[in-house]
């Protein structure tokens, strides 16, 4: 599979949640056509574990999204906050 290329400067929307007591904070990224491109997850314990845990998993989301793999596709594959970022993101893109 290619990766498609993101452009350098995109337009990002963000939003707040809670998921095992933690706070999170979601972003993401589309391409031209609305289709998520990346995600990025920030939580409240910078430096921790839990902050790198949460990098790597959205890191690794981003890839497959630019990779051609559907959003929904990884939302249905995984669990935690990856999972809830997608779904909020998805949704946002329906409305």
């Amino acid at each position: 599979m290619t990766r498609h290329r993101l452009a350098d400067r995109r337009a990002n929307e963000t939003f707040a949640f809670e998921y095992g007591g933690h706070r999170y904070r979601a972003s993401a990224g589309r391409f031209p056509n609305g289709d998520l491109a990346e995600i990025f997850l920030d939580v409240a314990k910078a430096g921790s574990t839990l902050q790198q845990t949460a990098e790597c998993a959205a890191i690794l989301t981003s890839l497959a999204l630019q990779h051609g793999v559907p959003a929904d596709t990884i939302r249905r594959a995984v669990a935690g906050p990856v999972s809830i970022a997608l779904d909020h993101f998805i949704k946002v893109a329906v409305l």
